[in-house]
Parts: C-alpha cells; structure tokens; sequence
C-alpha cells in the first residue's frame, strides 16, 4: 500500500525543521507521490505561501473545529499544557480520511534512508519504541506512568514517525480521551503520543530504532538497539535541543557528544537542500 499523504505540524520556530525534514524525506524516499499537509495554528500567510511554494502538492491548514474546540477545552482543565498546544495538532491524522497509508513525521526529524520496508509492514499502525521501553521499562495501562516491566512489557511507542492506516472509528473513540475528566488520570509528561498509545497500543507493530533514533535517548537507545548516527535511516531531535537552535547545543553535547555529530548530519542536509530548491 502506497502513503497518500505525509502529515507534520509546524509553527513559525519549527519553520527550519519543517523544510529539512521534507526535503530530506522527498531526497530518500523518490516513490512518494502524495500531498503533504502541514497543520499548525500560528504560520504567518507569507511562511505557508513560501512552504506551498517550495514544496510539491503541500497545503497547509489548522486543525478542524472539533478538534481545536477540544483541545481548547482540554487545555482550559490543564493549564500546564498550553505551551504545548501545538503538538496535540498531530490528533487531526486521525480525522482524515485518505485512501492510502499516512505518515505522521515530526519536523525535527531528518530522513536518511528510504522508508518503503516499513510500506511492507501490515499493521494498523508501525511506530518505534518510546524512551520508556528503551530503558527496559513499561507503560501502565491506565495512566501511562513509566514503570518497572513486569513479565511481557505491554508496547509504547514514541509519536515522531507513525506510518498509519486510517480507520474512522479510532476518531471516535478520540475524543473521550481529550475530555479533562479523563486526561487527569495521565501520569506522563505526554500530549498527543499519550493519545495514540492509549489508542494503538495493543495494535502497533513496533520496527527498531533505527526508523526513529531519538538523539535525545540515544545513550538509552544504545542500551536497547546499539544503532548507530550512520546506520539510523531516520534521526529524531527530540528534546529541547534542536539544530537550528545552537543556543542550545552546548548543554545537548555536554550530555551526549554524539549530539554534535547528529547535527552536523542535519546541517549538510540542509546546506543540500538550500543549493538546490527552486
């Protein structure tokens, strides 16, 4: 089954990665051939002419207004999550209905490799490990907590790249979730990814981290999967650190030195791209 649409969410300080995410995938992957529909809630007019503009077959557009009066809701129950209201902008794949696969992709990721092994793969939805099961542990079934894996770890995975088959009953069984009532059991520090586990859990079919090597978890990662910068088909800048903010690379390569040599990998990427977009 071929990807009828690659979905991400940008803002006007995700812009950078938005367009290095993209280039990259359309440079590693030459057989997608379907729209791209960026979702935000604050790109300025000029940022998504110049997106539309650079990019084959993009559009981009908010959330639907079920979905932004939900979240509006949700966030007024639970004020820490209003700094953070963009990344539940991801729930609206869930919403449409396309006749292929979708792709989810968060724009701080860089493609490295071609993603049509993942096409062969039938399953609901195919995602990788979260943090949580990379360090060895679990999710609880209720609450989402991070706790010690007893027996046969339930699956959780992180939401940066999830290659989805739409059902529109899943969009139903959504919204109770966002209800503040309910969002008050989540224990995670988790937006949207804490949606769709709740959701997929028991229906994902977990790929290695070599689709999804969070630079921020890499040390764990290594304990989990020893993947390596080269080997990763696509690099996942989790965190707060991103590449196009060198403010704050000093504290990421303090932690993790391999950091330095992720994001070299990125700022090729996009010197590439930039000498070669129309």
């Amino acid at each position: 089954m071929s990807v009828s649409t690659l979905v991400t969410v940008s803002s006007p300080d995700f812009r950078i990665g938005t367009e290095v995410m993209l280039a990259s995938f359309l440079a590693a992957n030459p057989w997608f051939a379907g729209d791209i529909l960026v979702l935000h809630s604050r790109l300025s007019d000029a940022d998504q002419a110049a997106l539309a503009a650079t990019f084959p077959r993009l559009s981009c557009r908010t959330a639907s207004p079920r979905l932004d009066a939900a979240i509006d809701t949700l966030i007024a129950g639970h004020p820490h999550l209003a700094s953070r209201r963009d990344r539940f902008l991801s729930l609206e794949t869930l919403l449409l209905d396309a006749p292929g696969q979708l792709l989810f992709a968060d724009s701080d990721l860089l493609f490295r490799g071609d993603l049509a092994p993942l096409l062969a793969i039938d399953a609901p939805l195919v995602a990788a490990p979260d943090a949580a099961m990379l360090r060895g542990n679990a999710r609880d079934a209720d609450t989402l907590a991070e706790v010690a894996a007893t027996g046969e770890a339930r699956a959780s995975f992180n939401a940066g790249l999830l290659l989805y088959a739409p059902d529109l009953a899943l969009a139903d069984a959504m919204w109770p979730l966002l209800d503040p009532d309910n969002w008050a059991r989540i224990a995670s520090q988790h937006t949207d990814q804490a949606v769709w586990n709740l959701l997929l859990r028991e229906r994902v079919h977990l790929v290695g981290t070599t689709w999804n090597l969070m630079i921020g978890h890499r040390a764990a990662s290594f304990a989990h999967e020893p993947v390596t910068l080269a080997e990763a088909q696509v690099l996942h800048f989790n965190g707060a650190a991103k590449p196009w903010r060198p403010d704050r690379h000093a504290a990421a390569i303090a932690r993790d030195p391999g950091y330095a040599d992720a994001v070299r990998l990125w700022a090729t990427a996009r010197a590439d791209w930039l000498r070669t977009r129309p």
